[in-house]
C-alpha cells in the first residue's frame, strides 16, 4: 500500500468517525437527553483504549461499582451499551424484544465467511424463517425424537475416556460435535478425526473468536479490510483465510453428505421435506435457508476435579436410584434432582458465552432517563448476572446446593442458568437439545467414572487453579485423572453385561 494510499485512508477514516460521533451527539443532546454513564471517552478514539483485552466480563461487572448496572461505551464512533442486571436484559431484551433483537455483522464475520450463520443474521423475515424451521424441530417435545442420538454419544464418550482419558478436553468437543452431526444431517461421524467435526469445530471457536469486543479493530473501522493479508501487523486477514476455508466445509460438507439412514429423520431431510413442492428460486432461497439452520461438559470436569464434595453427592444420588449395574437414562431425570442441579451449576459458574452474542437496537431509545441510540451494540454479561453475590452467594463457588430446596430441583432466583442461552427472541434455540445432552453426558461418567486431581511425588493432589480462556470461558488446558468406579463400571462403560463381568 503506497504512501498516498494509506494518507487518503487515514483521512477518510478520520472523516467517518468525526460524522458518526457528531451523528450521536447531535440525537441525544436534541433530546436532552444524557448517555449512559461509561468510562471518559476520547475524541475519535472513544473509548477504544479501555475495552478489556484480558476477561472482559469480570472487569465490565467490577465497573458496575462506579457506573451501574447500564455502562455506555463509544469505540471510533460505534456506540456500546453493556448490561450487568437482569433487570436491565429483560426490560429491554426482552419487553422492548421489537427494538433490541437485530444483530450486528461485525467485519470479521463477513471476512470469515461466516454471515451465513443463524446467530449472525439480522433481525427480520429472512431470521424469522430460519427460527420458524428451529423452533419447529428443537422445541422440547420434538427433541425427545433425537434421545437415541444422544444417549449413543453419551457412551460413545465413557468409551473414548477410558481408552484416552488425558484426552478427556479433545473428547468432549469431538463427541458433542458428532451428536450434532448426526442429528441435523443424519451424517454418522468417524471414530476419530473426523473432516466434518474438525472444520466444523474450527469454524465455532472462529464465530466466538470474531465477536469478542475487544479482539479485532477491524470491526470498528472496516476500511481495514482493504489492507493485504501480506502487510506486517494483518495477522486478522490470514486468520480469515483460515477460518472461511473451514466456515464453507461446515455447511457444504455436510449438506453434501446428507443420509437419511437412522431411525429418526434428521433436521436437515425434515426441512428438505417441507421445501421439496418449491422449484426454481423459491427453493434455492429455502435450501439456503435450510443449510444455514444446521459449546459446560468441559467446566464439569474441572468442577469435578475442584469439588470432589459435589462429585460425591452426585454418585450417591445415582447409586440409590440406579444401583451399579445399569447406565441412565432420560426417564431417570426426574428421579435425579441433584444431578439436574449440578447440570444446572456448570452451566451458571461459568457460562459458555459469558458476553453472549450481542444484539443491535434498531431505533432509538430512552431507558431509565437514558438515551440509547439506533445501531448501538447491546451486550448482555451473562457472567456477571449468574455471579450477582445477592442472588448466588459465594458465586465463584460450585455449589450445585444452590438449585436445591427440600431434596427436590430449586430455582435459586426468578431467572435460572436458562440465562447462559441469551434472552429474548435471539436466545439459542437450541438450548433444550444442549441441556438435555449436558444431563445424559454428566450422569454416564459419574455412574462409571472417578475424576479426580492429579497427585504430586509426595501423592498430595495438586492444586487446580479454575482459569478460564479469554473470547469464552472454556478452561485453560489442566489435567485430572479419570478412572472407572469399578469393575461392573468397566463393563458399563465397554458395553458388557453383568454376567459377562462375574
Amino acid at each position: 500500500m503506497s504512501t498516498v494510499a494509506l494518507t487518503l485512508l487515514l483521512l477518510g477514516l478520520a472523516l467517518l468517525l468525526c460524522l458518526k460521533c457528531t451523528k450521536i451527539f447531535k440525537s441525544n443532546h436534541s433530546r436532552n437527553i444524557p448517555l449512559p454513564p461509561g468510562p471518559k471517552r476520547l475524541p475519535l478514539w472513544g473509548n477504544a483504549f479501555n475495552i478489556p483485552t484480558m476477561i472482559p466480563w469480570k472487569t465490565y461487572a467490577e465497573w458496575t461499582q462506579q457506573y451501574g448496572d447500564i455502562i455506555f461505551m463509544q469505540v471510533f464512533g460505534q456506540p456500546f451499551v453493556v448490561l450487568n442486571s437482569i433487570d436491565s436484559v429483560v426490560d429491554l431484551l426482552e419487553k422492548r424484544s421489537s427494538n433490541y433483537s437485530d444483530r450486528t455483522l461485525p467485519e470479521m464475520v463477513k471476512l470469515m465467511g461466516l454471515d451465513w450463520n443463524f446467530a449472525f443474521i439480522r433481525y427480520g423475515p429472512l431470521w424469522r424463517r430460519h427460527r420458524r424451521g428451529f423452533h419447529q424441530f428443537m422445541n422440547q417435545t420434538a427433541i425427545q425424537e433425537y434421545e437415541p442420538v444422544q444417549r449413543e454419544g453419551a457412551r460413545n464418550l465413557l468409551r473414548r475416556l477410558y481408552a484416552e482419558p488425558k484426552k478427556f478436553a479433545h473428547h468432549i468437543r469431538y463427541t458433542f460435535g458428532a451428536s450434532a452431526l448426526a442429528v441435523s444431517h443424519g451424517i454418522r461421524a468417524a471414530d476419530k478425526d473426523d473432516e466434518i467435526v474438525a472444520a466444523t469445530e474450527r469454524a465455532l471457536e472462529g464465530s466466538t473468536d470474531a465477536v469478542a469486543p475487544e479482539r479485532y479493530w477491524v470491526n470498528y473501522i472496516p476500511l481495514l479490510k482493504y489492507i493485504p493479508a501480506w502487510v506486517p501487523g494483518a495477522e486478522f486477514q490470514r486468520k480469515a483465510v483460515r477460518v472461511r476455508v473451514d466456515a464453507i466445509a461446515t455447511k457444504e460438507m455436510s449438506w453434501n453428505n446428507i443420509t437419511r439412514a437412522g431411525p429418526y429423520k434428521s433436521l436437515a431431510i425434515k426441512l428438505l421435506e417441507r421445501i421439496s413442492h418449491l422449484d426454481g428460486e423459491a427453493y434455492a432461497q429455502e435450501e439456503d435457508v435450510a443449510k444455514n439452520t444446521v459449546s459446560a461438559l468441559h467446566c464439569f470436569f474441572l468442577a469435578m476435579t475442584l469439588y470432589p464434595e459435589a462429585q460425591r453427592r452426585a454418585q450417591e444420588e445415582l447409586a440409590s436410584v440406579l444401583g451399579p449395574s445399569r447406565l441412565p437414562e432420560f426417564a431417570d431425570g426426574p428421579r435425579l434432582p441433584y444431578i439436574n442441579a449440578l447440570c444446572n451449576e456448570c452451566l451458571r459458574w461459568q457460562p459458555v458465552l459469558p458476553l453472549s452474542v450481542p444484539h443491535r437496537s434498531i431505533n432509538d431509545d430512552e431507558y431509565r432517563g437514558y438515551f440509547i441510540p439506533a445501531g448501538t451494540v447491546i451486550i448482555q454479561n451473562t457472567w456477571a448476572i449468574l455471579h450477582d453475590p445477592e442472588v448466588y452467594p459465594n458465586p465463584d463457588e460450585f455449589r450445585p446446593e444452590r438449585f436445591l430446596k427440600n431434596g427436590e430441583l430449586y430455582p435459586a432466583a426468578r431467572y435460572g442458568p436458562e440465562v447462559a442461552f441469551g434472552a429474548g427472541r435471539r436466545i439459542c434455540p437450541g438450548r433444550y437439545f444442549a441441556e438435555k445432552s449436558l444431563f445424559m453426558n454428566v450422569a454416564c461418567i459419574l455412574q462409571t467414572f472417578n475424576v479426580s486431581a492429579p497427585l504430586d511425588p509426595q501423592g498430595r493432589p495438586i492444586k487446580i487453579e479454575p482459569k478460564m480462556m479469554s473470547g469464552n470461558t472454556h478452561p485453560e488446558p489442566f489435567e485430572c485423572v479419570i478412572e472407572p468406579r469399578s469393575k461392573m463400571a468397566e463393563a458399563l462403560i465397554l458395553g458388557q453385561s453383568k454376567e459377562e463381568v462375574w
